[in-house]
């Protein structure tokens, strides 16, 4: 009979280990932040026992998109992400990141989606801080293309000069020697939709040098969706960087349907060679600044957030306009800088791009905004519940492979996303027959149901426990981890 001590034991649950095979009977043994031991754990001695008899215990989580650079110092309880079964999350998505900060003078709309600190640097002061400090949850960032150009260039809505390109990939590259993944592109704001296929290139080939890769808010996601794919699997394949397309949508009842073909050219582009991944957040509804011009081409649009006015948070833009006497347009412009709900993409499509082999889920969640998306609370345990058990679009343990393995291969966090004897334990255990996602437009902020326990390194933040560390660590990118 064994006898080695561990901290912790669960006991009695189904394991689902990540990779998509079969649930199975064991327990799980925690010792010095890892898992220790797997299977018939009754001879061992342990600090604490957890009874997970009749729930699926599985690897933590990975958040693939996330906007939280600034929360780890404002708000870094996290709830938004433990209470939903998220141990990991990568930040910095759609060109904008906590480092570096733009010259003065320098800014973009887009940041104002972060937080309200002051930026970092550079990459190592920001990974500084969060050391310092102790993230809740593990934390893998990139770098965005926005905060490069709005550091290295005196007019950022310009085209780089030879020496601001320069300056850019030497920031780049000391980004990554710091730590950080890769890099991400906003093509659809502005600084980064300046940027012309050599300047991205040129990005690219330096991530690529250091087996970083680059993820991408494509250009359009609209009527030029199609061609807005081709242009970052083009940068993937000229510059051999490894590629993910971020928060993949069609919007506009005009171009449903149009993911039938971006999925195929994704397809052949990975039959290629290109290294390309993508992910979603399972709600028919995005989220970002409000912008202006968009105001008469969207039917429903939902305040999130206004500085001008903040009374405005949670009210429809057609209301508002209504309300003043005006049109759409005028209103937004009133009420900018601001944040919008923009309802209109299709249930169906969404779905159809989550079933994709290479696709993961990011929650795109916006934790700054006064009456944010519902994504930010609920986007994980929504695949478990509303796609998983409901729809049956795909099996747990398929789902759970997307939400856990997958994300750990292709961002290449080692020792991640796994129930395995050796592999860190970030564990979530839920109720497969009651997990669901309780955030609503109208309450985008209710915690989900049936995740019971979540453990980051070892140690338990979902419920908190009373005096605990935040036991979160950085992560860097480990090509071996992508084998």
């Amino acid at each position: 009979m064994q006898q080695d001590t561990l901290d912790l034991i669960i006991e009695g649950g189904w394991v689902i280990d990540g990779l998509g095979g079969p649930r199975m009977r064991a327990d799980v043994g925690v010792a010095d932040g890892r898992i220790a031991a797997l299977g018939d754990l009754s001879g061992y001695i342990a600090d604490r026992r957890l009874d997970a008899a009749g729930r699926i215990v599985a690897p933590g989580f990975i958040d693939v998109h996330g906007h939280d650079d600034l929360m780890f110092v404002e708000k870094p309880d996290l709830a938004w992400k433990t209470s939903q079964g998220i141990t990991s999350v990568v930040v910095g998505n759609c060109g904008i990141s906590g480092a570096p900060a733009p010259l003065p003078g320098n800014h973009a709309a887009a940041l104002a989606l972060l937080g309200e600190s002051p930026l970092y640097a550079d990459m190592e002061a920001y990974f500084a801080t969060l050391q310092a400090q102790r993230p809740m949850i593990n934390v893998a960032a990139l770098v965005g293309h926005a905060n490069l150009r709005l550091a290295a260039m005196r007019d950022p809505a310009a085209q780089p000069t030879t020496d601001e390109q320069r300056a850019m990939e030497r920031m780049l590259d000391a980004s990554l020697a710091a730590g950080a993944v890769g890099f991400s592109t906003g093509l659809a704001y502005q600084p980064g939709g300046m940027a012309r296929a050599a300047e991205l290139e040129g990005l690219a080939r330096v991530a690529a040098a250091r087996g970083a890769l680059h993820t991408s808010h494509i250009r359009n996601e609209g009527d030029t969706v199609e061609e807005s794919v081709d242009e970052v699997l083009s940068i993937g394949r000229n510059s051999g960087c490894a590629t993910v397309l971020s928060h993949h949508k069609c919007m506009m009842p005009r171009n449903w349907g149009k993911s039938r073909a971006t999925l195929a050219n994704i397809d052949r582009a990975r039959a290629e060679g290109v290294d390309v991944a993508l992910d979603i957040y399972p709600y028919p509804g995005s989220s970002t600044i409000l912008i202006p011009e968009r105001a008469e081409q969207i039917d429903d649009i939902r305040v999130t957030w206004s500085t001008p006015h903040p009374e405005c948070a949670g009210r429809y833009l057609a209301d508002i306009a209504a309300d003043w006497g005006c049109d759409k347009t005028e209103a937004a412009r009133r009420l900018c800088p601001a944040g919008a709900i923009y309802f209109a993409m299709d249930e169906d499509e969404v779905r159809r791009i989550f079933q994709h082999d290479c696709c993961m889920v990011g929650s795109d969640g916006l934790p700054n905004d006064a009456h944010p998306h519902p994504r930010l609370w609920g986007s994980f345990t929504r695949v478990l519940g509303r796609y998983v058990r409901e729809a049956e679009l795909l099996t747990l343990e398929a789902a759970v492979a997307k939400m856990s393995a997958l994300p750990a291969r292709v961002f290449g966090l080692a020792g991640r996303g796994r129930i395995a004897v050796g592999a860190w334990a970030d564990i979530v255990v839920f109720d497969a027959d009651t997990v669901a996602d309780l955030a609503t437009w109208e309450a985008p902020t209710l915690p989900s149901a049936g995740v019971e326990r979540v453990l980051v390194n070892g140690v338990q933040v979902h419920p908190p426990m009373p005096d605990a560390p935040r036991p979160g660590q950085i992560l860097r990118r480990s090509v071996a981890a992508q084998a």
